[in-house]
């Protein structure tokens, strides 16, 4: 048999054994979502759980939905103070910085300048 022929065989039975394959655990996947019952997502939860405090201040006195409307607002502008700080790493000791790792350091800030 020629060589190009039996290589074009053994190219097409591979490629086959790949698609067949995927096609296989694509139908395993698409049958364990049939089974398996759909878990909530985090977004849904937040939504109903949302829900439920809207719920439970519009129970509430007017004084109380005050109080709730402003935990609300500090808790958001707490969130958004605290995410939008830069934070400073600590340097690391002395002895976790090899010499090789001190003059590639002070090389690269003095490329740099001070800022």
């Amino acid at each position: 048999m020629n060589p190009v022929i039996l290589a074009l065989i053994v190219t097409a039975v591979g490629m086959g054994l790949v698609f067949l394959s995927i096609l296989l655990l694509w139908g395993l996947m698409s049958l364990l979502l049939r089974i398996a019952p759909e878990k909530p997502t985090s977004s849904e939860v937040s939504a109903e759980s949302g829900a439920n405090n809207l719920e439970l201040a519009e129970s509430q006195s007017p004084q109380a939905r005050r109080r709730l409307a402003a935990a609300i607002g500090v808790a958001v502008a707490l969130a958004r103070q605290v995410s939008h700080e830069p934070r400073e790493f600590p340097l690391p000791q002395t002895a976790l910085v090899s010499a090789w790792q001190a003059v590639m350091r002070s090389e690269m800030l003095r490329k740099r300048g001070p800022r």
